[in-house]
């Protein structure tokens, strides 16, 4: 019997914070969990889905190194990394966000995640909050609530 796939969704806020300033003990802590998550994942623990938003996002950095290694990371995951099929369910799901005050981008990362069932991690204190608020219908949370979850840390 094949164990289900564990699924993470982490957004471009959460995969940025590798190439952010260290120098703020919150990011470091941030950047901590994300490096567990993504050794986690390169290891087979996880299956690491992205959007089409994260490639909108991520060539929209003005960090022309962070834009570059962001791309590199999502191809170093090889087989554990999945792109999310677009589906008519995810744009009226992100409507349904947008409506409740997300931002363009956060509506369609909540609705990619949702609609694959995955963890849906991210840095964003904003859109936790919208996640709380609108009722998002999976697990949502920072990188080190993640670990915690998991007993990565």
């Amino acid at each position: 019997m094949k164990l289900k796939e564990k699924k993470v969704y982490l957004d471009v806020c959460a995969l940025g914070r590798l190439y952010d300033d260290q120098s703020f003990p919150r990011i470091q802590i941030e950047k901590t969990a994300v490096d567990v998550i993504v050794a986690n994942i390169k290891f087979g623990k996880y299956q690491l889905y992205y959007s089409p938003v994260h490639g909108i996002e991520i060539s929209q950095n003005p960090d022309v190194i962070a834009r570059t290694e962001i791309t590199e990371l999502l191809g170093d995951f090889g087989s554990n990394c999945a792109r999310v099929v677009n589906d008519t369910d995810i744009g009226s799901r992100a409507v349904d966000f947008f409506n409740f005050g997300f931002g363009p981008s956060n509506a369609f990362h909540a609705a990619y995640a949702e609609k694959i069932d995955a963890f849906f991690i991210t840095c964003d204190d904003q859109l936790l909050r919208k996640c709380r608020q609108a009722g998002l219908e999976i697990w949502y949370g920072t990188p080190e609530d993640f670990c915690r979850k998991e007993r990565l840390l």
